[in-house]
């Protein structure tokens, strides 16, 4: 079982979670913690020491959250740093290698770079086509 499916049984399916396996619960502990944490900060905070029992938080929080919530909260689902990283280049229309290796060969600073990206994007944008053309 993972993760997702171990969360939708919390939130969707109350009676089926007593099958889920103590193995199962002790695995996705710490991410189940830490989704948690986005929406309740303190609690996930006093649930973190290191010889806590396991299951038993995990029991917690879903007795927790099953009076609150029917279906799995839109915040359990947050974007990975990958993916808010692909989101944030489609936008700019720079990819991160391009923006390296310009501050790399003309000796700026890449936050530099990144920031005069966000600011003159199309500025930015012809720089980086010369720089294409003189790089070859």
């Amino acid at each position: 079982m993972d993760l997702f499916e171990l969360t939708k049984i919390m939130f969707e399916n109350p009676r089926e979670y007593p099958t889920v396996t103590p193995g199962e619960k002790r695995k996705h502990f710490f991410m189940i913690n830490r989704r948690m944490s986005i929406q309740f900060p303190f609690q996930a905070q006093v649930l973190q020491h290191q010889k806590i029992d396991e299951i038993g938080v995990v029991d917690f929080w879903q007795r927790f959250l099953s009076q609150k919530y029917n279906k799995t909260p839109y915040w359990m689902y947050t974007k990975g740093v990958k993916k808010a990283k692909e989101v944030k280049e489609k936008k700019t229309n720079f990819k991160d290698s391009d923006i390296i290796e310009y501050a790399r060969k003309m000796g700026f600073d890449q936050k530099a770079v990144r920031e005069a990206a966000e600011i003159y994007p199309n500025e930015l944008k012809k720089e980086l086509q010369r720089f294409e053309k003189w790089k070859n």
